[in-house]
């Protein structure tokens, strides 16, 4: 190691007082540059790295002398840059190392750009490990003859500085080492009028020679650069090619493929595709990955290979460049990419258990996240989600989060943690009004997008002991996992919570979730338990929104138990009146209800009064939920009276409305109901086929849709499908309905209700 230039370099830095990071930006060079030139790991720097350093620190003549004397002698000045020749093939590109599974779009995507008029330069993107050079090298082959001067390819992962780049180039096309000058000027004339195609290999160290790249490409039109990066150049010439993590099926299918070359036959048993399905989840679909951890089925079975796959990424093959012989390998090199705050950012983004938000990302990071996460994207340590209701979401690959996670440390992981939960709780504020408004759908799905996270965060605050926040998160949740199909899970959480110290307004609300979530599930007995001590606790604060939620739940639990006098008697403790446009969601909950207890007592004229004004005032909320509610309400006053078409009509609204939120609760009603309308009208096949959706939702999503009413005439309507289709036939179309979607279930109701019409105009 070339000590002399570390130690000349180090020593007038030092006399000039300045840190590497303010010679790093006097010279235009990065810190890294400067620190690995300090240490004597880049030992020969080029002539215009010593000049920049040399102008930076304003030496004079004799200084500069020095300096330049320090640097070692090369043996080809231009051609081989520090860390060793570049490997370099001229007039032709190697085939790929394996053959390319999965990745046919990108490939005929990919050939297409290259060929095309107006591309100049092609990136492709991605982390470590996800197949980018195996695609580059497919797509050179493909298109080689469109090229008649020739393709030339330089791999640059040893080469550590970006001046580097320019002098590999042209010793790749043949050029004079004279008539280069270390310049995209001096080599433009080399390459003008040639149609050519360039590939760099492994660029991601070397993104600063962008700009030399973007003015060649300026200089020879005919030139056609194809990059692999785990970071754009972010230049404007460039097109970023992303390069992504292969589906769920292609990695089964590639892991299966590779071992088969291995000469390990994997056999398609239970245990066994569970292990290896298990395995490719865990792989992430990265390529590199699936290689290494099929070369190990030659001595373990998939089942023992699971508990030891982080051994198994340790060891790949040969042929493949040392730092990716590993995942480690790969992982370290990306890690090596990154500065601090980087690498402080991606350590304690594993605390998430899935994907996040900008806002979580935040939440964990410190204020400057944005840029840090922007670079952890740029060089694929990060990956983006779709966005869910235009928030951006990201994702840790898995073998980056394990790699990642192993370097928090226990302190800097609980402290993330806290963080993460502090961002839950502040999440449940955000959404407690959108649950109840007019933006339900929305906040549904973003509910749903974190839900993994919310998880996390509520058991870890029931952990620390913040019980007061973790009653809060339920009671504002509480709405998201009943209407989503997570009812049972909601349970979990509020039993976790039982005998533990709370104040009475935290009480209050977890016992209102806890009577809701009853609700769903048709725990009558517990759910009047609980509602009517939520209420209790409730009349002695002063959160009217509250009051009424808890009301509702009280009122509910007597009103399924058969008591209409308790029922009303808690319904009065809220004036049912409207008093706001649009009207609360709980209030408006709470006068619905009222028209079930009009309903339960056979005073249909005044439920349909009630259930109407309840209906335009739901319609004035905009709340899905709500809306749909009181259209199966009504729905079942206007079945008492056989008007089947306002039925038909009110049910197939309800529905749609339910299914474009995805929400699960009312639609447990609807189809039943829907079902019996089919039954009525003759359509026994469309009502069997309902019936049977209905109880395979009803079971997926634990709801029980046990409103007395309804429930009788559901009952009633099911048994004459049964007896006029027969077992046998009644049986298929059951069947059938348990594997109707909810589109499905939207155009049979709009179908009842097109017959009807028919009927009626007939």
């Amino acid at each position: 190691m070339t000590a002399d230039f570390a130690e000349v370099l180090r020593a007038f830095r030092e006399s000039n007082s300045l840190t590497q990071e303010e010679l790093a930006e006097r010279a235009g060079l990065t810190v890294k540059a400067i620190g690995a030139l300090e240490r004597g790991e880049r030992r020969r720097p080029y002539p215009h790295t010593v000049r920049a350093i040399a102008d930076a620190l304003d030496l004079d003549e004799e200084s500069r002398a020095r300096l330049v004397a320090a640097v070692p002698a090369r043996t080809r000045p231009a051609a081989a840059p520090v860390g060793g020749p570049p490997a370099v093939t001229a007039g032709g590109v190697p085939a790929p190392p394996v053959e390319l599974v999965g990745r046919e779009a990108d490939l005929a995507g990919l050939a297409g750009l290259l060929v095309g008029s107006t591309t100049r330069v092609v990136t492709l993107t991605g982390p470590g490990g996800v197949g980018k050079t195996t695609l580059a090298l497919a797509a050179a082959r493909q298109v080689e003859g469109e090229f008649p001067g020739g393709v030339a390819m330089v791999a640059l992962a040893g080469v550590t500085e970006a001046g580097a780049v320019l002098p590999a180039v042209a010793a790749a096309f043949g050029v004079p080492e004279a008539g280069l000058q270390s310049t995209p000027a001096g080599l433009a004339p080399y390459l003008t009028g040639r149609r050519v195609l360039l590939l760099l290999d492994n660029l991601e160290q070397l993104v600063e020679c962008g700009p030399a790249l973007a003015e060649l490409s300026a200089h020879c039109p005919d030139l056609v650069v194809l990059a692999t990066s785990q970071a754009p150049l972010r230049i404007r010439a460039e097109h970023e090619f992303r390069v992504e993590p292969l589906d769920h099926a292609t990695t089964v299918e590639l892991f299966r493929a590779r071992a088969a070359a291995l000469g390990d036959h994997l056999v398609a048993e239970p245990d066994e595709d569970a292990a290896v399905a298990e395995l490719c989840r865990r792989l992430d679909g990265l390529p590199l990955a699936v290689e290494l951890a099929a070369s190990a089925t030659s001595i373990a079975h998939p089942v023992a290979l699971l508990a030891r796959l982080n051994e198994l990424l340790a060891d790949g093959p040969r042929d493949l460049p040392e730092r990716q012989r590993s995942m480690a390998a790969t992982l370290d090199w990306s890690h090596s990419l990154l500065d601090e705050p980087e690498r402080a950012l991606l350590a304690r983004l594993t605390v998430f258990p899935a994907g996040f938000s900008l806002a979580g990302a935040e939440a964990v990071g410190g204020p400057d996240t944005l840029r840090s996460l922007r670079k952890l994207l740029e060089h694929s340590m990060v990956s983006r989600s779709a966005d869910v209701q235009d928030t951006e979401r990201f994702r840790l690959l898995e073998p980056v989060r394990e790699y990642a996670a192993a370097g928090l440390s226990d302190a800097d992981r609980l402290a993330a943690t806290h963080l993460l939960a502090d961002h839950a709780v502040q999440l449940g504020r955000d959404l407690e009004t959108d649950l109840r408004g007019a933006a339900l759908a929305a906040s549904l799905d973003l509910a749903e997008a974190d839900l993994v996270m919310l998880r996390l965060a509520f058991h870890h605050l029931v952990a620390v002991g913040r019980f007061d926040d973790a009653g809060a998160l339920v009671w504002r949740l509480w709405l998201f996992l009943a209407l989503r199909g997570h009812g049972r899970e909601g349970l979990t959480w509020v039993g976790s919570l039982r005998g533990q110290p709370l104040t009475d307004e935290s009480r209050a609300c977890w016992l209102t979730a806890a009577s809701g979530l009853h609700f769903l599930v048709g725990e009558v007995a517990a759910q009047r338990q609980d509602g009517d001590a939520a209420l209790g606790l409730a009349r002695k604060l002063d959160r009217p929104d509250l009051l009424a939620e808890a009301a509702v739940m009280a009122a509910s639990g007597a009103l399924f138990a058969g008591d209409l006098d308790g029922a009303s008697e808690r319904l009065a403790t809220v004036d049912l009146a409207a008093t706001a446009e649009p009207a609360p969601w709980a209030s408006l909950h709470c006068r619905i209800a009222a028209g079930q207890v009009a309903l339960l007592a056979g005073r249909l004229d005044e439920a349909e009064r009630l259930l109407v004004e309840a209906e335009a005032d739901a319609r004035a909320l905009g709340n899905p939920f709500t809306l749909a509610t009181t259209l199966n309400l009504r729905a079942t006053v206007t079945e008492l009276r056989d008007a089947h078409s306002e039925t038909a009509a009110l049910l197939a609204e309800a529905a749609e409305l339910s299914v474009d939120a995805r929400i699960s609760w009312t639609l447990a009603y609807t189809l039943p109901a829907l079902a019996g309308v089919a039954v009525r009208l003759g359509e026994l096949q469309a009502g069997a086929q309902l019936f049977g959706a209905s109880a395979s939702y009803s079971a997926e999503h634990s709801v029980a849709a046990s409103f007395q009413t309804a429930k009788a005439l559901a009952e009633r309507d099911l048994a004459a499908a049964r007896d006029e289709l027969g077992e046998a036939e009644f049986r298929t179309a059951w069947d059938a309905g348990r594997d109707t979607t909810g589109a499905g279930v939207v155009e049979l109701a709009q179908t009842l209700v097109q017959a009807l019409s028919r009927r009626a105009r007939g």
